[in-house]
């Protein structure tokens, strides 16, 4: 048994540290940064993902983007998913921001103020090391890469087939990325989900690590 971290559409993992560094478990607890084969595409990083992981079983704690990926691992049904726990995670396009992402210059990151990352990621949990945190984790993005996740996001078209893999869906009240709208597509989809709203950003694992921390443990049944 082994939990595998997923990370949003930067690809990193970097920005996990939050959690890592609070979260216990009586198994391996191993972030997978997302690949950086020039082939972005969903079943190319998942086909990627089914090599790593083998006949492992897994629990799965994704975000964002990664959602995507972690759909598609439970409905192809070649690895042991044990749980997966979506965190602001979306299955069609998340919002207005994310159709237009696409556009958008992604090295714009770069040189987007501090004020502003703060109000729009972490609001009232803001904090120096959280931005640091967020320009260490740009500083490692691959940017051609990224603009591939991002077509991807603007593009992808809601799924059909359900998964009966157990899951958890946690959704922020304050998240500005991620639309309320995109908790629908999970209830439609998941035969077995469960729902946590909680006050918090779209960046619920960096800004509350430790809450977040006990909400997974209150499902685990490890």
């Amino acid at each position: 048994m082994k939990i595998i971290l997923l990370p949003g559409v930067d690809g990193t993992g970097i920005l996990f540290e939050p959690f890592v560094n609070t979260f216990k478990a009586d198994v391996p607890v191993e972030v997978m940064p997302l690949t950086e084969d020039s082939d972005q595409s969903i079943l190319n990083q998942v086909s990627i993902i089914e090599q790593a992981v083998g006949d492992e079983e897994i629990i799965l704690i994704v975000e964002s983007y990664s959602g995507l990926l972690a759909y598609e691992l439970a409905k192809r049904n070649k690895i042991r998913i044990k749980q997966i726990f979506f965190f602001g995670c979306f299955l069609q396009p998340p919002s207005f921001i994310g159709k237009i992402g696409r556009f958008l210059p992604v090295r714009l990151l770069n040189v987007i103020p501090d004020k502003l990352l703060s109000r729009i990621l972490f609001n009232r949990w803001s904090s120096p090391e959280l931005i640091a945190l967020f320009h260490k984790a740009v500083a490692s993005v691959d940017f051609p890469n990224l603009k591939k996740r991002l077509k991807t996001i603007a593009t992808h078209q809601k799924p059909t087939q359900l998964i009966d893999v157990p899951c958890v869906y946690v959704q922020g009240t304050m998240d500005n990325l991620v639309s309320a709208y995109n908790l629908k597509a999970f209830e439609e989809l998941c035969s077995s989900l469960q729902v946590e709203v909680v006050e918090a950003t779209h960046m619920l694992l960096q800004t509350q690590p430790e809450t977040m921390s006990q909400l997974i443990h209150k499902y685990l049944q490890l």
